[in-house]
């Protein structure tokens, strides 16, 4: 999954939505144009409707913040994903260099911003990558992207994994900030069935 997929789950989420409060303005105009109907009728009758609109709000919700955060989990793996020095390494050869990976994440978990940034430099002049993969993995985890990106600087595979992470969890951001705003009780049986009322 890509941001692709956060654009179609928006999407998705966008029209679920505005179905969601084009039904309920339809059901609010039956019930105030019903002329067999009590005010208290009305009223309970409108309530009732309102508040299945809100659990479907709800449940719209809860299904986009799913979706969104498996994305966004995805886009985080492919971070923090292991990238071989070569294409066709032999099970025993992968396993080596992720030993070697844990050794190194080891070996750098505690060390200082300028002491990673000194071992990464070596390791990119020594060629070794799993050392390389663990002080940027380490510099993402605390925070020190100066260090992360001299690494992302070298390898544009890493810088590309990295941009679509960033812009993932910036248009979630965004999007959860819209769709918490998504008020259905301001739905009205006059207003238009896309608008808040």
């Amino acid at each position: 999954m890509s941001n692709d997929t956060i654009a179609a789950v928006e999407q998705e989420t966008t029209e679920a939505v505005s179905e969601n409060r084009q039904a309920l303005a339809e059901e609010l105009r039956k019930i105030s144009q019903e002329q067999d109907f009590s005010d208290a009728a009305k009223s309970r009758y409108a309530a009732e409707a309102t508040k299945k609109a809100s659990e479907r709000h709800s449940e719209i919700v809860a299904e986009h913040e799913s979706a969104t955060a498996a994305a966004l989990e995805n886009n985080e793996k492919r971070v923090f994903k292991l990238s071989y020095p070569a294409a066709n390494l032999t099970e025993t050869q992968k396993e080596a260099f992720r030993s070697g990976y844990r050794d190194a994440s080891f070996r750098c978990a505690d060390l200082q911003a300028d002491a990673l940034e000194r071992l990464l430099v070596r390791a990119q002049r020594t060629g070794d990558r799993a050392m390389e993969q663990a002080i940027y993995h380490e510099s993402i985890e605390r925070g020190l992207f100066g260090v992360a990106n001299l690494y992302r600087e070298k390898h544009p595979e890493a810088q590309a994994a990295w941009e679509t992470y960033e812009q993932g969890r910036r248009k979630a951001g965004s999007n959860e900030a819209l769709l918490g705003r998504a008020l259905l009780s301001k739905v009205s049986p006059g207003s238009a069935p896309g608008s808040l009322g």
